[in-house]
């Protein structure tokens, strides 16, 4: 029997789990936000195609040239927040396969006791490529709205002298 101070077997079990656990809810966030940014860009390109499509791309105040760019751009943001959520969602899974070989290895079914450590660093690492995917589409989003803001300021000053 142990004392007050020995944690029982299950207890250190549950504690080995809580880090993938954490990981896990960390990747999900960056997922939801990911999606979140999918969603504007899916909202915003379909504004532009559809003044395209009617005939309307005047009244967005923009040159066929700049529309052009823009959706170009949105294209490559969707492309940038697709694979940021495919990382993620491999994240999530690899930290739920590390907090199962947490458990497994501890039940002692011989896995290789590398293989917890290994599945953990994978998925911090597909975590960091995630990551990196959004810091380019939301840098792609920034020089968008740097440039929607310039052109307007500058039909402001055309109308408004």
């Amino acid at each position: 029997m142990g004392n007050a101070n020995t944690p029982s077997a299950a207890v250190a079990l549950i504690a080995a789990m809580v880090t993938p656990a954490l990981l896990i809810l960390g990747a999900a966030s960056l997922v939801a936000s990911a999606l979140v940014r999918m969603g504007r860009v899916v909202d915003r390109t379909r504004v532009l195609a559809a003044a395209i499509h009617a005939g309307e791309a005047s009244r967005l105040g923009v040159g066929e040239a700049r529309l052009r760019i823009w959706l170009e751009r949105h294209a490559i943001r969707a492309r940038y927040a697709e694979r940021s959520i495919a990382l993620l969602y491999a994240a999530v899974v690899v930290f739920i396969a590390t907090s199962l070989s947490i458990a497994v290895d501890r039940a002692g079914a011989g896995l290789p006791p590398w293989l917890p450590g290994a599945l953990a660093i994978g998925g911090t690492f597909l975590l960091l490529a995630g990551g990196a995917f959004m810091v380019a589409e939301s840098r792609l989003s920034s020089r968008q709205i740097e440039e929607e803001i310039a052109d307007a300021l500058a039909r402001l000053k055309e109308t408004h002298p």
